[in-house]
């Protein structure tokens, strides 16, 4: 039996599409986040606005937390999102 893909989302087949989704993603401060996720976000989804996006940095200055909204078409773009966001050395967590 062959693991499944760990960038793949597992419960899938509930997400009602088209949609509107939120994503936070977090990384350290250090890193050019907010940037990053707009470059990922505008490659995959064909009309997103980065002007949208909202950061919020943690108590102690470390981290970032960066907040985008997409509008998602197909399972296959909730997938590649998700695969990209987890590639990106920069970013720590996505939910």
């Amino acid at each position: 039996m062959t693991p499944p893909e760990s960038h793949l989302v597992h419960n899938i087949d509930v997400w009602e599409l088209p949609c509107n989704h939120t994503f936070k993603i977090m990384g350290e401060m250090q890193y050019p986040l907010a940037q990053v996720a707009a470059e990922i976000a505008t490659r995959l989804c064909p009309g997103f606005d980065p002007a949208g996006i909202t950061m919020r940095p943690s108590s102690g200055g470390k981290y970032l937390s960066v907040t985008i909204e997409v509008y998602l078409e197909t399972r296959e773009q909730i997938n590649a999102l998700y695969a990209a966001f987890n590639a990106a050395p920069e970013i720590k967590l996505v939910y």
